[in-house]
């Protein structure tokens, strides 16, 4: 027994039932199963073509994912070290920054509220 060449996921649907050999099983069926048959086999090609390039698009992957880890294994990382030393330096420096400007601020605060309170008789 021969498989057929490009087995398709969908059943064979153009050969129709007969009880007798001569006689179609079932009109309503025959019907329906006339009316079904091209969208179906529309799309299952579909479906065939969207597989064909998942496998394709999967190839393509594979042989980047090979081409970044050959790289990988070949080139050294650039020096940040320094960098990085200098990033954090300056993060301290910022964060000293934001502290006196933030001691600042409530300062001014302070001597707006005094200045308010001094200006309205009987003010808070």
């Amino acid at each position: 027994m021969a498989t057929p060449p490009n087995p398709s996921p969908t059943p064979d649907l153009s050969t129709t039932a007969t009880t007798d050999g001569d006689t179609p099983a079932d009109p309503l069926a025959e019907g329906l199963q006339a009316l079904l048959n091209p969208s179906i086999r529309t799309t299952a090609q579909k479906l065939s073509n969207v597989y064909l390039a998942q496998q394709e698009l999967s190839g393509e992957l594979e042989r980047l994912v090979s081409q970044l880890q050959r790289y990988l294994d070949t080139t050294e990382p650039p020096v940040l070290r320094a960098t990085v030393l200098k990033l954090a330096d300056m993060r301290k420096r910022l964060v000293g920054v934001n502290t006196a400007l933030h001691a600042l601020q409530t300062r001014i605060n302070r001597v707006y509220l005094q200045l308010s309170r001094q200006r309205i008789p009987g003010g808070f």
